[in-house]
């Protein structure tokens, strides 16, 4: 009788973000494969409400760091040479790296998947000397595949895998009709360095004489600046920080369009999920996202920290009609559907691993 196939998936922490909600979603549809699935944080964090050995995976959440870098070591050398993987898929840069070292001394396949388009520098040196230790490269972007493979930070040619997305069920209730007199934007992002939160809230308030109100839906990671800056521009009454939420969706659901003014992303589940709930965007014209909006006719790019391009453009949206943002909606969804549908995406990714564990 044929064993059943080993793999670990490897991601530095489980925070509730795009690329920890990707690998979660292929750990659980392998898991429905009867795959042997165990999965690695490199960090104690886990912000999934639903219990992951419950769902039959094995899971292993390393310590605190600082203090604990020996024994954390070890716990991951004892762990992986008991399991023995067939196959290591390891999510962004210092996964990526962690899996490189282990693999020079137990020689299992490494998928190696890299969620965004740049790369921090201080992953750089590291993780340009390990790159030969790959045998798949997997990106979620074009773009992302582009970059890396111009700037020679990787030794094989990769594929593109998309992130999955579930596509709702809409009600009959248009999700571009406004409702009231207030327009809604939805914006979901964490409060990180990226995501230039600054930006928005300098458009808002070149905008605070309209009638609008965006919803932040995002951890704040205890920063107390934003509701400075919001006090200091005076647009208390535009901007609703909701914090950390687990299902997005609703909030994106009671939206009008959809908002990110972020200066670098991987594919960005977010506005793909946006897409799939058909609303329309508008977004930085960073890669990823000219990717998605050029492909999909769907929404606006705006010139990234630049508030006043940024106005322009949530002003452009807010006066169009219902009947024309619809359109943009619909066409994002039709390209989630063809494009990002979990079904296809899964097969992509049990097809690829199948390919290595045999």
């Amino acid at each position: 009788m044929a064993m059943n196939k080993r793999v670990i998936l490897m991601t530095p922490s489980m925070c509730k973000g795009g690329a920890e909600t990707q690998l979660l979603k292929v750990a659980l549809y392998l898991k429905s494969k009867q795959y042997d699935v165990m999965l690695i944080s490199l960090k104690p964090i886990n912000e999934f409400e639903i219990d992951l050995e419950e769902q039959g995976l094995s899971v292993v959440f390393l310590k605190n760091w600082f203090g604990h870098a020996f024994s954390n070591c070890v716990t991951l050398y004892k762990t992986v040479k008991a399991f023995k993987p067939d196959v290591v898929l390891a999510f962004m840069f210092i996964a990526i790296i962690f899996a490189r070292l282990l693999k020079l001394r137990f020689h299992f396949k490494l998928i190696s998947t890299i969620r965004i388009s740049v790369i921090n520098k201080k992953w750089y040196i590291p993780f340009k000397m390990t790159s030969g230790l790959d045998d798949m490269v997997v990106y979620n972007s074009n773009a992302s595949k582009a970059n890396f493979e111009r700037w020679n930070l990787v030794r094989k040619e990769g594929i593109v895998i998309n992130n999955a997305i579930s596509i709702p069920v809409l009600n009959g209730m248009s999700p571009n009709v406004n409702y009231t007199q207030t327009f809604n934007w939805v914006c979901v992002g964490h409060f990180k360095y990226n995501k230039d939160y600054p930006t928005l809230f300098k458009a808002i308030a070149l905008l605070k004489d309209k009638i609008f109100q965006v919803n932040i839906v995002g951890k704040l990671n205890n920063e107390v600046w934003p509701y400075k800056m919001i006090e200091d521009l005076g647009i208390q009454n535009h901007v609703n920080i909701l914090g950390f939420k687990q299902n997005t969706s609703d909030y994106i659901t009671n939206a009008e369009a959809f908002i990110l003014s972020s200066y670098s992303e991987g594919m960005p589940n977010a506005v793909l999920e946006a897409m799939a709930h058909a609303k329309p965007i508008v977004v930085t014209a960073i890669d990823v996202n000219k990717e998605l909006v050029d492909a999909a006719h769907c929404g606006f790019l705006t010139e990234k920290e630049n508030e006043k391009h940024l106005a322009g453009k949530m002003l452009e949206m807010m006066n169009m009609t219902a009947t024309q943002r619809k359109v943009f909606g619909q066409n994002g969804k039709t390209y989630i559907q063809s494009n990002f549908s979990d079904k296809s995406v899964m097969d992509s990714w049990m097809q690829l691993i199948n390919q290595f564990a045999s």
